[in-house]
Formats: structure tokens, C-alpha cells, sequence
């Protein structure tokens, strides 16, 4: 993730409006100095890092777009994500080991069945013609 974050992420400096506008050369020369302000400045923008909330913003901005370009008469649209570590029912199917996530590492095999008996309940109960 470390190496990918430094591949797709993009780094920009906060401006505040009131001081001067800084150029490149001033960036270069705060970073020389160690100056800790630029250090509080910088903010890491991480839109192609799967994962982070820019990057489900802007899937989120792609959505909403397709949707305003289609229209949304007859329009359902379901993510069928698992949630493994914030679903109580799964949790107590499974041996008190630990936290959530070590859980769902530990027994992927019963988080797996739990998404699976969901998934078929949901369609055969709401999509499911009767």
C-alpha cells in the first residue's frame, strides 16, 4: 500500500489567503530550512488509493453523475459489500478469538456463507419475481 500511495497519491500545499502566494521556489526553500509550517500545510490527497474517503468520494461524484446522464426512473442500483466487521449476526457465528477483523481473517469460510445465505435471502425475498 506504502509504495502505491507514493505512486497515486498526490500531495498538495494549503494556501492560506492571507499571507503571500507561495511559488515553487519558496516551497524549495522552506523544506532547506525544515520550516514545520509547510510540514502543517501539506496535505496528502489519496483519490486513486482504494480505500481512502477520496477515493469513495469521487466513485461516489462517478455515480451520481451516471445517474443525473441516465436518469433515475426504474433506475436500482445495489453494492452488495460484505461490512464483514460491522455485522453482529456474522460475529456471533464465530469463536470469540479476538477483534472483528481477526475474525474474518481467522474464518473466512463462515464469513463467506454468511454473505452468501444474505445475498440469497435478499434476492429471492425483494428481487425475486413471486
Amino acid at each position: 500500500m506504502r509504495w502505491r500511495d507514493l505512486q497515486e497519491g498526490k500531495v498538495y500545499v494549503r494556501r492560506n489567503l492571507s499571507e503571500k502566494q507561495l511559488d515553487v521556489s519558496d516551497i524549495l526553500e522552506m523544506i532547506s530550512n525544515g520550516d514545520q509550517q509547510l510540514a502543517d500545510r501539506i496535505m496528502r490527497y489519496g483519490e486513486g488509493l482504494r480505500g481512502t474517503r477520496q477515493f469513495w468520494i469521487a466513485k461516489r461524484g462517478e455515480l451520481t453523475d451516471m445517474i443525473k446522464q441516465i436518469g433515475h426512473k426504474g433506475l436500482i442500483f445495489y453494492t452488495f459489500r460484505t461490512a464483514d466487521f460491522h455485522w453482529p449476526n456474522l460475529h456471533r457465528l464465530m469463536p470469540d478469538d479476538g477483534d472483528a477483523q481477526s475474525k474474518v481473517i481467522n474464518n473466512p469460510h463462515i464469513a463467506a456463507w454468511f454473505f452468501t445465505k444474505r445475498f440469497e435471502s435478499f434476492f429471492n425475498n425483494v428481487l425475486k419475481e413471486k
